[in-house]
């Protein structure tokens, strides 16, 4: 599994997402402490995600 700085990932989302698609998993570090998985999803859902969660993803608390 790769470790990739956030600020990394800013700057090389799509080639991040290209590994992700063929299998690899990825983790996020800021400041040396992992924050986040990018991982394949083998499986589409119709499941919707609820706003609140959608912001407090991308935005915090």
């Amino acid at each position: 599994m790769q470790t990739v700085t956030t600020d990394y990932a800013a700057e090389h989302l799509e080639e991040l997402i290209e590994r992700v698609r063929h299998g690899e998993a990825i983790v996020l570090t800021k400041d040396g402490h992992p924050v986040a998985r990018l991982v394949h999803i083998e499986e589409e859902t119709d499941q919707e995600v609820p706003a609140a969660e959608v912001e407090e993803a991308f935005y915090g608390d």
